[in-house]
């Protein structure tokens, strides 16, 4: 069983690599050839099927660029996550769209309005409907970012217009901040529609959880509502693995906060001593040979 993994061209630093890397050792580990290629090595022009290169049986998209994923799954590659898979997680606003379609426990969000380069948001009465609802504090995200980086925290109507003017225009979403899961939640592992591994993390110097911030993560036995969550989630989503974070509503109550189709394990293996990487693997593999 042949296959690729396609990775973005420029993120290639040390975190990165080991999250490759392990995914290579696994599929060898399983019997499996798999190719890096970068999504600048698969270049053709517009409307090619790819019939230059020998295709793959499988793709694990490592990346974030959907008009490749498109392509590749209109020319025959069965992706690992689905281009639709993967533009969902990406974009937070379409994230919040398919979990409330399908019922899933989110924070109260509001979908900024469309602006354009140049105008940004110069009329900020949208505002006023978001703070009514939510208040503050209130969590502003930028629709397209990771590692907790794109994300901020408004605790007044002054703050709230700094940080959109620093924006542009770029759109964003304004979210509930849940105070009961503030500098926590679990990352939730899941692959095949199971939860394969599951860790704290926590932060008490920001409001935000993730380690590439500064926080801790710690092995943590999950509980069948925030399993059930997580899988709702991931099943909203359409995904066959993902990294779902969840957040300690009142009494515990399961609240999603984001899902990642494209997860950086490597704090999870530290954690809790599973690869995810051999588990997408055996899923992988399962699932070729069910649709062969």
């Amino acid at each position: 069983m042949r296959g690729w993994l396609i990775v973005n061209p420029f993120l290639d630093t040390k975190k990165f690599q080991e999250i490759y890397g392990l995914l290579c050792a696994s599929a060898k580990a399983e019997g499996m050839e798999l190719e890096m290629k970068t999504a600048a090595e698969l270049m053709c022009p517009s409307g090619d099927d790819f019939a230059r290169f020998h295709l793959p049986d499988f793709a694990i998209f490592w990346d974030k660029d959907v008009y490749l994923a498109k392509r590749l799954e209109k020319a025959g590659v069965r992706l690992f996550n689905s281009a639709a898979a993967v533009e969902g997680c990406d974009n937070k606003i379409l994230t919040a769209m398919a979990l409330n379609a399908a019922h899933v426990p989110t924070p109260k969000t509001f979908f900024s309005p469309k602006t354009f380069e140049g105008l940004g948001y110069k009329n900020l009465a949208f505002l006023d409907a978001a703070e009514k609802e939510v208040g503050y504090p209130m969590v502003i995200k930028e629709a397209y970012g990771s590692f907790g980086q794109q994300v901020y925290l408004a605790n007044s109507r002054a703050e709230a217009e700094k940080i959109i003017a620093g924006l542009g225009y770029k759109d964003f979403i304004m979210q509930e901040f849940i105070a009961s899961s503030r500098g926590r939640d679990i990352r939730v592992n899941v692959v095949g529609g199971k939860v394969v591994a599951c860790m704290l993390r926590y932060n008490e110097q920001d409001f935000r959880s993730n380690i590439s911030n500064g926080g801790s993560m710690k092995n943590w036995e999950i509980t069948p509502r925030q399993e059930a969550a997580a899988l709702a989630a991931c099943k909203a989503l359409s995904l066959d693995f993902a990294g779902v974070d969840v957040m300690f509503g009142e009494k515990d109550a399961p609240i999603i906060c984001e899902v990642n189709s494209n997860p950086h394990f490597k704090s999870t293996l530290e954690a809790t001593g599973i690869d995810l990487s051999r588990h997408i693997m055996q899923h992988i593999r399962q699932v070729i040979t069910c649709e062969d």
